[in-house]
């Protein structure tokens, strides 16, 4: 009896303990588990002390929260008939009752500038009493405001209705009730939503309750798989248990830490699945395929002996694995790694507990069918390595090449909106609003000069950095502290158009007569010590590459005074920030993980030969997996910035069993041809066995309708087939032709 059997045994030996500690680590977990939230907001993915965080924080602390929430109206009759004004009353007032909304902007409530010398009036042009002057007063503030010009659509049929979110710390958690009651208050309405906020909101509840169904279903056909493959139900109520219990456990310690969920560490119990599936169906073949003559407790303790060390190689190199993306810049990321870990490791300990005490019973081992189609299909992959090794290799090299192809066309960027479905209706209010409305995505620049900002020659080169932006097609509007000069000055000459006096003194008086007012908000536009001025443009719903492009462009047209800066501020260079983080985590992640795994294999297996001989076979479905990311133009972003690391670590289980079980058989045999055969004789079966039900229930995953979890689901299914196949084509091949060599 070897090592590994004598912990099986000790396992046996104190069953009732062990039962205990498991069913208390259980509850105990569930507490946590209960605990998890959803949470996909952009700062979760930033270091604490990241400067582009930080400078939005900043941001925030100075001029509010700029998350807002787009509502759009459309009235057949034009938004200043009086029904269309009554419909915009009322959305108004009852938005502005919603808990956590800091105030409402709409046609409603947007001070207008009127009047003239000694009659200057800032306010809304609409009274709460006021009837049949409403359209009248509606259209010619559209007419001459600029600030109530960009609420209304060109054809005056569609207008938005601004809801802006209080600031506060704990807006992620409280952001889904905010929107739902906001939704149920205005029920009785015909309106669109759109933002930043509405579209996490959807990812939020996409990634639990959408993607619930499609997860069940993959489920469900893993088990339907494990029932086919195994030929008993028992086993796969075992290993289906077993995973459940990994996948509590993990979620438990999750939420014990104060974690939320997001589109990143969804996967979590997802790995936990993989690599629980793989070492119980290891440990019950090779249980069922002791020797009968043995007792019950004796043929566990054979079977499940005889995986236990390859399948703790496979804890450890998975584990150690998903330890190497804790030097990922990204907190998310880290996370990922740092519970995956745990969680593989309880899930082992799972593995091994619960089928050690399980197996023993009559019918909770599968009916092993040597002659069946897998074995024969596993003979036939092992005698093709062992007799044409060097087509092998030249094939794989060549689907090698084909993939890096395509690994040269992923491009880096990441689109929220785009992880919806295109029939979502989150995604189709966006698209409603934009082609009715325009542009409405708020993009943020800072004017900063250190002896202030309200001085003739700034603001003026505001206005005309206005003017040129707004000359652009992808622009819809442009606001700042110079609309509400220039409308000053149009009001108080009597002119049509204004424009920022060239007078100091003229210009302070202005600016005295506007903030003299109690419906005024230049706090809005202008820092409270004067040295900053807000500058808002709406761009078009993109990508983030699409929004640095438009940051770049907008910020070349600025012609700005001597000493005055320009900073984009606010969400979006936020969101742009995250493409430098996913192009460090990846690397970083990807280079520590395959180090640490292949110096670990090193290690464990105490051959240099045996690590060198692992490393094509699991770079090679890496290449695939992303190669194919590139053909079918499958972003690298937020939610598949882990996948080369993630696949790593999950395709080097079954090399490990092959490469234990091969050593094994060498020690036995001297004819290395011979061993390579018996190698995948014993565990090709049960690789075959886990890969054709994991692949299965994983590509269900395609049918999600968030992308994140159906791209997941198809590029987690190909990267198992091809390291089925490397691990049972190439690793037999590469093993043949160093043998040969060192023969000869």
């Amino acid at each position: 009896m070897n090592r590994w059997q004598g912990v099986v045994g000790w396992v046996q030996q104190r069953s009732r303990l062990l039962v205990a500690v498991l069913v208390l680590l259980t509850l105990a977990s569930l507490s946590g588990a209960v605990r998890v939230g959803v949470d996909n907001a952009v700062d979760i993915w930033f270091p604490d002390d990241d400067p582009a965080l930080k400078a939005y924080q900043a941001f925030q602390e100075e001029f509010g929260n700029d998350e807002v929430v787009v509502i759009g109206v459309h009235a057949p009759d034009g938004v200043a008939s009086p029904e269309g004004l009554a419909t915009v009353r009322q959305i108004t007032q009852r938005a502005s009752e919603v808990q956590g909304v800091a105030k409402v902007r709409s046609l409603i409530t947007t001070p207008s500038i009127r009047g003239g010398l000694g009659t200057l009036q800032v306010g809304p042009v609409v009274g709460e009493a006021s009837t049949a002057s409403d359209p009248a007063l509606i259209s010619a503030a559209v007419r001459d405001d600029p600030l109530m010009r960009q609420l209304l659509s060109a054809d005056g049929k569609t207008t938005v209705v601004l809801a802006e979110m209080e600031a506060m710390d704990d807006i992620d958690a409280r952001r889904d009730a905010i929107l739902g009651e906001l939704r149920a208050t205005l029920a009785d309405h015909s309106v669109h939503y759109a933002g930043i906020g509405v579209i996490y909101a959807a990812l939020n509840e996409a990634s639990t309750q959408g993607a619930a169904g499609i997860m069940a279903a993959s489920y469900l056909l893993i088990l339907v798989l494990l029932w086919w493959l195994m030929g008993r139900w028992r086993p796969v109520l075992l290993t289906l248990g077993v995973v459940g219990l990994g996948a509590v456990w993990l979620l438990g310690m999750y939420g014990a830490a104060g974690r939320d969920i997001n589109m990143v560490t969804m996967v979590m119990p997802t790995l936990v699945l993989v690599i629980g599936v793989s070492d119980c169906v290891h440990m019950l073949v090779h249980t069922a395929a002791a020797s009968q003559t043995l007792s019950p407790e004796e043929r566990v303790r054979q079977g499940v002996g005889e995986v236990f060390w390859p399948c703790l190689i496979n804890t450890l190199t998975t584990s150690m694995g998903f330890l190497a993306l804790t030097m990922a810049t990204m907190p998310v990321i880290r996370d990922l790694g740092l519970f995956c870990a745990l969680g593989l490791m309880t899930a082992f300990v799972c593995a091994v507990v619960v089928c050690t005490l399980m197996a023993r019973r009559p019918g909770f081992t599968p009916l092993l069918r040597p002659q069946g189609w897998i074995q024969r299909c596993v003979d036939s992959l092992a005698n093709l390595a062992v007799e044409r090794p060097v087509r092998v290799l030249v094939v794989a090299g060549g689907v090698g090449l084909v993939a890096c192809m395509g690994v040269t066309r992923i491009v880096v960027d990441t689109y929220s909106i785009d992880f919806l479905d295109a029939e979502h209706s989150v995604r189709q209010d966006s698209d409603r609003i934009e082609s009715s409305y325009g542009p409405y995505t708020p993009l943020e620049f800072i004017v900063e000069r250190a002896d202030g900002v309200k001085d003739p020659q700034t603001l003026r080169a505001i206005a005309q950095w206005q003017r040129k932006m707004e000359a652009a097609p992808s622009v819809g509007w442009t606001r700042s502290a110079a609309d509400i000069v220039t409308r000053l000055d149009a009001v108080m000459s009597g002119q049509d158009v204004g424009e920022v006096p060239q007078n100091e003194t003229a210009l302070a008086q202005l600016l005295f007569l506007y903030e003299s007012d109690a419906d005024a908000e230049m706090d809005r536009f202008i820092s409270g010590d004067g040295t900053r001025a807000r500058v808002t443009v709406g761009v078009p719903m993109e990508s983030a590459r699409g929004f640095d492009s438009a940051i770049r462009s907008l910020s070349s047209m600025a012609e700005l005074p001597p000493g005055t800066t320009l900073t984009p501020a606010g969400y979006l260079p936020l969101y742009v920030r995250i493409m430098d983080h996913i192009v460090g985590s990846q690397l970083s992640s990807f280079a520590m993980a395959f180090a640490i795994i292949f110096i670990l294999i090193g290690v464990l297996f105490r051959s240099v030969r045996i690590a060198i001989l692992s490393i094509p076979a699991n770079l090679l479905p890496v290449l695939c997996t992303l190669g194919l990311m590139g053909g079918l133009g499958v972003r690298l972003d937020v939610a598949t910035v882990t996948i080369a690391a993630i696949v790593l670590g999950l395709v080097v289980d079954d090399t490990v069993q092959f490469l234990y079980r091969f050593q094994v058989e060498s020690s036995r045999s001297t004819d290395q041809i011979e061993a390579v055969r018996r190698a995948v004789q014993k565990v090709g079966q049960p690789m075959t066995i886990t890969t054709v039900v994991l692949a299965g229930g994983f590509a269900v995953l395609g049918l999600a309708t968030i992308k994140s979890v159906a791209w997941f689901g198809l590029l987690l299914s190909t990267a198992l087939v091809t390291a089925l196949f490397s691990d049972l084509l190439v690793v037999p091949a590469l093993i043949v032709l160093t043998s040969r060599r060192t023969a000869s």
